[in-house]
């Protein structure tokens, strides 16, 4: 028997392994994607609440009612 027939008489079990494989590790980069959004964000802020200084900010009222939101 040649190694291509033995390959490809491998039991399903093997795929369903492999499936649950690659959703762990679609779920583990979805998780890590969403990690370094949240620290390039942080970042973001940090470097703006330092270049801004003590100079106020605007209120989240006027956010809201700016994007209106209010």
């Amino acid at each position: 028997m040649t190694d291509a027939a033995l390959a490809r008489s491998k039991p399903e079990a093997n795929w369903a392994l492999l499936d649950k494989q690659v959703a762990r590790a679609t779920s583990l980069l979805r998780q890590m994607r969403d990690t370094i959004e949240d620290i390039e964000d942080a970042r973001t802020l940090e470097r703006v609440k330092k270049a801004h200084g003590r100079r106020p900010r605007i209120p989240w009222s006027r956010v809201k009612k700016e994007l209106g939101l209010d």
